[in-house]
């Protein structure tokens, strides 16, 4: 293992004689230190605690003692050491290097300690300087060698769940390989997942988002993807909210884990679709309350195709009215030509519909009588007055083939 570099110049500039007497004053300090420091609730770890600052402080010492290669080398494999033994525990890790920093806190309480001790005598102001300037070497060193350890242990558990996630869309592992790449991600396979595409809105910077436990994600592309286990369980379907601030999220149908590709695959066709205005982007949008959008965009080039034939009796209607027309179409065709109904989806009068749709038996004749025409009928106008600003492109087409 290579010995990550320590800078030595401050520490050989530094009087050895100041070691011996800081020594003494270690314990104190970190005392002080520990006694101020919150653990969130959670017990130390292994291999973590009051001892990690007070060895950081005594290699401090020491290297102000001497700061050759040789007495740096046993040092860093200490560190190493720890950051391979720790390397599958991302708490203690967090611990280890929060122990660290907060040693050079207590360096300093050291350097006060001493001030108060001997006020004729302080510490000169250049050393100070060169105090700081060696702490804030040695911490580099530290944690490039406790980095180094961690790295050359093997994957730890973020390694394993980007191979999970990775496997999962990538077609699904069987049952007994995905039990073991969950076993040794520490996942727990639940019945049904469902796939998220996210999208940072448009002159957004977004923070990389903060999962819920259980949830896997991949955030190295440009649409980050999260797995959510057991989407339709208890407290789950607000789950994603939170991020809606700075990402558009759409959301695949729930499958079984090794069909996770494919509810990512409708989790991306739905938010294609969230991006273009089609679907709304103020909630998360799921893929599966919006089925007859997904399958109508599936086909739109030949959707694009049949409207010029089938909207064609629309180009002899004055371009203002022939939107109100194909709205009003719509209405009709999704309510079985219920005149009140259509009225009450487009918030006009009953007999206002009445007059539209004899105007449109006018235009269209025995096609509104044909089901598998109004079926066509009510799938490009679906598509065509799917979001505000594709009406002009409805318009312009209609025109374009009147």
């Amino acid at each position: 293992m290579a010995v990550p570099e320590l800078d030595v110049p401050a520490f050989d500039a530094i009087p050895g004689g100041l070691a011996r007497t800081l020594r003494p004053l270690v314990d104190r300090a970190v005392d002080d230190v520990m006694a101020g420091l919150p653990e969130g609730g959670d017990a130390w770890r292994p291999g973590v605690g009051r001892a990690t600052m007070v060895d950081a402080l005594g290699h401090f010492c020491d290297l102000i003692e001497d700061s050759g290669p040789a007495a740096w080398a046993p040092i860093a494999a200490h560190y190493a050491g720890l950051g391979g033994r720790l390397a599958h525990d991302r708490r203690a890790l967090e611990q280890l290097n929060r122990l660290l920093l907060r040693s050079a806190r207590a360096l300093w309480q050291m350097v006060d300690a001493l001030a108060a001790a001997r006020p004729a005598d302080p510490v000169p102001e250049p050393v100070l300087r060169l105090l700081s300037e060696a702490q804030f070497g040695f911490l580099d060193a530290a944690s490039a060698a406790v980095a180094r350890g961690r790295r050359e242990s093997g994957p730890g558990e973020e390694e394993h769940r980007a191979d999970l996630v990775a496997r999962l869309l990538a077609g699904g592992p069987d049952p007994a390989e995905l039990a073991a790449l969950a076993d040794r991600a520490g996942w727990r396979v639940p019945r049904r997942l469902a796939a998220a595409a996210l999208r940072p809105r448009p002159g957004r910077d977004p923070r990389r988002p903060m999962l819920p436990q259980g949830v896997l994600a991949d955030l190295s592309g440009p649409a980050p993807v999260l797995l959510v286990p057991d989407p339709g369980g208890p407290g789950r379907a607000g789950l994603l909210r939170p991020l809606l601030a700075d990402w558009i999220v759409a959301v695949g149908p729930a499958v079984p884990a090794h069909r996770a590709a494919s509810s990512l695959r409708w989790a991306r066709e739905t938010l294609a679709l969230a991006e273009r205005g089609v679907l709304p982007d103020d909630e998360v949008v799921s893929g599966a309350d919006h089925l007859a959008s997904l399958v109508i965009f599936q086909a739109e080039e030949l959707i694009d195709h049949a409207a010029a034939t089938r909207l064609a009796p629309l180009g002899r209607v004055a371009p203002g009215h022939r939107e109100r027309l194909m709205e009003t179409l719509l209405a009709l065709l999704e309510c079985r030509f219920t005149a009140s109904e259509a009225a009450a989806i487009l918030r006009v009068h009953p007999q206002t519909v009445r007059y539209r749709l004899r105007r449109l038996e006018e235009l269209f004749g025995d096609a509104l009588q044909d089901p598998r025409s109004c079926l066509e009928l009510e799938m490009i106008l679906r598509a065509r007055l799917a979001a505000p600003r594709r009406r002009a492109a409805a318009a312009a087409t209609v025109a374009a083939h009147g």
